[in-house]
């Protein structure tokens, strides 16, 4: 008799808390003795692996022949991603950081913030890191396991929220591993800017969850998505301030999606995996 697929959702950000955070917990102690920031990036690659390697876990090892083959569709089918969804993915990154860069100049920012941070090839490793490595590697455990396995216990909305809280929550130790982005936002003479980073990701989460569903769960446009995201915040000159600023704009897009496209926050839980 065909039965459907509990997800488990405790179980998955359990396990990728734990492996997450043992070896950034160990950066930590590693980024502050001699050479050790070299180290200390080593283990912070190896704990941006714990969201695939828990959802390949439970998904190939303990999951159901329905769960791996829907796993596989949305991983290779690219007929699930939307052409019309493609456009919305690919222009509100930059719609949005451009019009926060403009809102930005009059409060006496500067226009130089149009401008990439470096060189093309000096910024060769970060594009590499932001745009391709860190959406790979954490999208195939976000998109593949763990937002589906909220899903099975609340309505888009409430995935969307808590996803983005616990996506947030996740990145905590990284401000304590000298090196990081997250580190130097901590050392800022003004806290509002580590504060703007952890809050920034909630409407951005609700962005990223509406896209996913509307390209009928596709981890390839969830990449694109994060790519995108990325991309935006890291490879032009915004300031902190102007950040800010990108918050509260990402914020009015992400109410201005659940308004205008009520119907897509309005179903209840919903387990997308059947079969034995």
């Amino acid at each position: 008799m065909e039965k459907q697929y509990q997800y488990k959702p405790v179980l998955f950000y359990f396990l990728v808390a734990v492996l997450t955070w043992i070896p950034w917990f160990a950066a930590i102690r590693l980024s502050y003795g001699e050479n050790g920031e070299a180290y200390a990036s080593l283990l912070n690659l190896l704990g941006l692996l714990a969201p695939t390697a828990t959802a390949l876990i439970l998904v190939f090892f303990f999951g159901t022949p329905a769960l791996k083959a829907d796993f596989k569709d949305r991983f290779i089918n690219l007929r699930r991603l939307s052409p019309t969804y493609l456009i919305v993915l690919f222009a509100t990154p930059p719609i949005v950081v451009f019009f926060s860069i403009w809102l930005s100049l009059f409060f006496g920012q500067s226009s130089d913030q149009f401008g990439l941070v470096g060189d093309p090839a000096g910024i060769l490793p970060l594009i590499i890191l932001a745009l391709i490595l860190a959406p790979l590697i954490e999208e195939t455990g976000w998109r593949g396991y763990g937002v589906d396995s909220l899903r099975s216990r609340m309505g888009p909305l409430g995935t969307s929220l808590w996803f983005g809280v616990l996506w947030s929550l996740w990145h905590a130790p990284l401000v304590f591993i000298k090196g990081t982005y997250h580190y130097d936002l901590a050392n800022m003479e003004n806290p509002i800017y580590l504060a703007n980073f952890f809050v920034s990701v909630i409407p951005v989460a609700v962005l990223a969850n509406w896209l996913y569903y509307k390209h009928n769960r596709s981890i390839i446009a969830g990449m694109l998505t994060h790519s995108m995201l990325n991309g935006m915040a890291v490879l032009f000159n915004a300031t902190q301030f102007t950040k800010c600023i990108v918050t509260v704009v990402y914020v009015a897009v992400a109410v201005a999606i659940i308004i205008l496209d009520r119907k897509a926050f309005s179903d209840g839980p919903r387990d997308f995996v059947h079969g034995a």
